[in-house]
């Protein structure tokens, strides 16, 4: 007979389990990714097969796989068959094969992450560059700042970021990405267009420099023509009141 307290007891757990359904179904979504990432590290091409649906890592999970169960076979169902030093040797095999399957499979991962990440920071530059194309220059820096957070020595992301600072008029954030970039030692490619931001920029600020000269000299002659003006109408005032008597 099963004790009534420990009866009572399982059904509440049970009930605490499984009522809220949706908590419950994260719960096991938890525990079984929990299960299965040990178990996508040891196993070789399983990581590349379930993560990517690479067909070379399938491949790989089930050749290893066909070698453990072959394994298995040979040393639980067919004892008779091999000798025990063969037996001996069929598992060293087995983690021979582990071994240079792992290091294959782990070398084609590493390769195909490496061309996705390179692929998706070409689309996100060539994005910033319709941006600035288009003259949104807000986006275009926020999309050259999110590959230069990625990858902070980016050449081409820095030069054009450089570009873009000073199209803004922002000369000493130019100045500091160029001296960022020339610290790159891939920058020795790119030393023509590097040399020709620093002339742009020295251009750009001479003009800018200049249109504010122009400015302040027409306002200091619009005020001189006020300050005439107004020493013209004060006189014209003078006159005025002072023919005003005579006429009397």
């Amino acid at each position: 007979m099963l004790d009534e307290a420990f009866v009572r007891d399982t059904v509440r757990l049970i009930c605490r389990l499984f009522w809220n359904s949706d908590a419950c179904l994260k719960r096991g979504r938890f525990a079984l990714k929990n299960l299965l990432k040990p178990l996508l590290i040891l196993w070789p091409g399983a990581t590349g097969a379930l993560r990517y649906g690479l067909w070379g890592h399938l491949g790989i999970a089930a050749i290893f796989g066909l070698i453990c169960q072959t394994v298995l076979f040979l040393n639980f169902y067919w004892v008779n068959f091999l000798s025990h030093f063969a037996r001996m040797l069929a598992l060293l095999g087995v983690l021979i094969s582990w071994l240079f399957l792992s290091a294959v499979a782990s070398s084609s991962l590493k390769k195909y992450e490496k061309m996705r990440n390179t692929d998706s920071e070409g689309e996100a530059f060539l994005e910033a560059q319709t941006h600035y194309l288009r003259g949104n220059w807000f986006e275009t820096e926020c999309c050259l700042k999110n590959l230069l957070k990625k990858n902070p020595y980016d050449v081409e992301s820095l030069l054009m970021a450089a570009t873009l600072y000073r199209h803004l008029k922002r000369f000493s954030d130019a100045r500091k990405t160029l001296m960022t970039l020339e610290k790159i030692d891939a920058s020795a490619y790119w030393q023509e267009e590097i040399e020709f931001e620093k002339k742009a920029i020295v251009e750009d600020e001479n003009e800018e420099h200049e249109d504010s000269t122009d400015e302040e000299g027409e306002r200091a002659g619009d005020s001189e023509q006020d300050n005439i003006r107004e020493k013209e109408n004060e006189s014209a005032s003078g006159m005025t009141e002072k023919n005003e008597p005579s006429r009397d």
